[in-house]
């Protein structure tokens, strides 16, 4: 291991990624982010399920790879074992005593009917922290009514009130637009997990990390619950604004979004479009009366101001009075982004046969940890014999006869 790779905070531990799909794939991902060796197991030639979604890059010899898998496995490595066989599990078991952490997402029960649940894997080690993604949540202590129901992002979205919110007024729920609950779910978990080492230097023994998607859905709906609970009212999407401006504009070639908080910084936007008779105007004269009338009043006038000019020239123009706003971007505007360049946050990747591809790098920042490229996700068993030969020791003679069993 390279000089650099050591100082990564998580370059001493070893992760078996039991997982598929996005939940579990981007909780390992942030780990390996952070330095950890992840080694993702996989069933025998088919693997993860993403290994087969599109979009594929294709290269001159037929072969193709799957932006999908890309997407949430770099810098991993790629084990096949079918777990279902004898020697599949014993393989497991010598795994499990050389790692340190477990990140599972597959449906409840499946880890404990292939004879895995918690409490064995805690005997063959103690130290090891055993991490499960999913919908409702596995701790058998805080096991609720929902716990084995199954479940896709758009339900969790629906029923953490976030879709509750989005939406026109007399319009029905609206989804997000990005897997919400696929995404922050595993950073959550990826924080679970680092808690949960901590914890080990203290007391030498792993946990059980129990994340579950509705929960965090909730989480971030929390301000929700908060306005309920003091006074019974639901937020949602007919609600009166107690602010305004907070929404996006048109352009004359795009959009802006933009928010005007307070009352001081209602002036300096007065100012910025050059209408300073509004500031005291009696309809907005606070945030509450510009909610109130902002359609049939407010609105208006500002489509027109915003309306001749280009996004640019409007977001200069606020910033120079210091009113928050920013364009509405698409992911070709991402890409070129000079900020996001300047943070290391589009990063380019080597796919083995699509070439050269950008991807999003990891929003976790450290200042005494060097910013290291991403290596490209594995193909499928490209690790399995350095594992077994390097890691548990196996001879050429048996990983030989490993594969003709099918076991790799």
């Amino acid at each position: 291991m390279k000089m650099e790779e050591k100082m990564r905070p998580l370059s001493d531990i070893r992760v078996l990624g039991l997982e598929q799909y996005i939940t579990g794939p981007y909780c390992t991902m942030l780990l390996a982010d952070a330095g950890a060796e992840v080694i993702k197991i996989e069933p025998p030639g088919t693997g993860d399920p993403r290994r087969s979604l599109p979009p594929f890059a294709v290269n001159e010899r037929g072969e193709r790879s799957s932006g999908g898998f890309m997407r949430f496995n770099r810098s991993k490595k790629s084990l096949t074992l079918d777990l279902k066989q004898d020697q599949g599990k014993e393989i497991f078991r010598a795994l499990v005593r050389k790692s340190d952490v477990i990140v599972e997402n597959f449906r409840p029960d499946t880890m404990e009917r292939l004879g895995f649940s918690y409490e064995v894997i805690h005997q063959l080690n103690p130290a090891i922290i055993y991490a499960s993604l999913s919908g409702f949540g596995r701790l058998e202590s805080l096991r609720g009514p929902y716990w084995d129901r199954p479940g896709f992002d758009i339900v969790f979205q629906a029923m953490g009130g976030l879709m509750h919110n989005v939406g026109e007024k007399d319009g029905p729920p609206l989804f997000l637009g990005v897997p919400l609950a696929d995404i922050y779910t595993p950073m959550v978990a990826a924080f679970g997990i680092v808690m949960a080492l901590r914890m080990r230097e203290k007391t030498g023994l792993g946990q059980y990390v129990d994340t579950a998607m509705y929960d965090c859905m909730t989480a971030l709906n929390e301000g929700s619950v908060l306005i309920y609970s003091y006074n019974g009212e639901i937020p949602g999407r007919d609600q009166p604004r107690l602010q305004a401006p907070q929404c996006s504009f048109k352009t004359k070639d795009g959009y802006v979004a933009l928010i005007v908080p307070t009352e001081e910084m209602w002036a300096r936007f007065c100012r910025a479009i050059d209408r300073e008779d509004l500031i005291k105007h009696p309809l907005l004269s606070s945030g509450p009366l510009r909610g109130k009338n902002f359609d049939s009043f407010l609105k208006p006038i500002l489509d027109e101001w915003m309306g001749q000019k280009t996004t640019e020239e409007v977001i200069q123009r606020l910033l120079e009075y210091g009113v928050p706003v920013g364009p509405s971007q698409t992911a070709k505007d991402l890409v070129d982004c000079p900020q996001l360049l300047a943070r290391n946050m589009i990063l380019d990747i080597q796919d083995p046969v699509g070439g050269k591809k950008k991807v999003v790098g990891s929003p976790v920042k450290l200042s005494g940890v060097p910013e290291i490229g991403p290596r490209p996700a594995p193909r499928l068993g490209e690790h399995t014999e350095e594992i077994l030969e390097n890691l548990l020791g196996y001879s050429q003679e048996k990983i030989i006869e490993l594969r003709k069993e099918k076991v790799i």
